[in-house]
């Protein structure tokens, strides 16, 4: 399959997963606050998803706008890579859950809504190449990805921790680790892409961060401007 191709293919499915997902999240709103007397801690859910329907609509909505890739990773790995990072999170649901205290449950609500907040930050700035796969689509170092060069994994390894909190078990503690080092991955992954693709990232690289952001933002000067693909 040529690489635009699959970029209209995976647009199609991922199109279609995201507004079924947001759908579902709004459908869960509507039953939060018609069930606001039974549900403990009911602000912090419906803050938690307000805020998750917010970020499921801006992922439909750039993924329908998103540029062409430029260039694309080559072989399975980073394809499997990719889907296997993006959704393995959904076992949280069916896994086995402790019983946090109030004070764990309030900390753990509290991640969930900055880290989906930082989330909708970071994939506004994302734009238009905004995509799953490891891609090249445009260089983007405004904003919180002039601090850290992969934010959006930032925001959502906080989001997760909340979320692993809030549902205590050793699985869920474990089920995180695995989806940390699938994002790593995928950042590896992109940051190979985006070498091969763009001159200045290597510059870019050399200043910001991966993950831990920075004090000092990045400026290129008027000859670089770069842009980021995927997360």
């Amino acid at each position: 399959m040529n690489s635009r191709l699959e970029d209209v293919a995976g647009k199609g499915l991922m199109i279609s997963i995201f507004l079924y997902l947001a759908i579902m999240q709004a459908v869960s709103i509507i039953a939060t606050v018609q069930m606001r007397e039974q549900i403990d801690l009911w602000g912090f859910v419906l803050a938690s998803r307000v805020a998750g329907l917010v970020f499921l609509a801006l992922i439909v909505f750039l993924t329908v706008i998103r540029h062409a890739p430029k260039n694309v990773s080559s072989g399975i790995e980073p394809r499997l890579t990719a889907i296997a990072g993006t959704f393995c999170l959904m076992f949280l649901v069916v896994l086995p859950t402790g019983s946090p205290g109030i004070g764990l449950r309030i900390f753990a609500s509290c991640l969930m809504v900055a880290g989906t907040v930082l989330s909708i930050w970071c994939v506004i700035y994302l734009g238009r190449s905004f995509s799953i796969m490891a891609a090249a689509r445009q260089l983007v170092v405004q904003g919180p990805y002039a601090i850290v060069r992969h934010p959006l994994y930032a925001a959502e390894a906080v989001t997760t921790l909340g979320a692993v909190v809030a549902g205590w078990s050793i699985w869920s503690a474990l089920l995180f680790i695995l989806w940390w080092a699938l994002q790593y991955r995928r950042m590896v992954n992109e940051e190979r892409i985006l070498r091969a693709t763009f001159a200045e990232y290597e510059d870019y690289a050399r200043h910001v961060p991966m993950v831990i952001p920075t004090l000092t933002p990045y400026r290129p000067g008027t000859a670089a401007t770069p842009t980021l693909p995927a997360e």
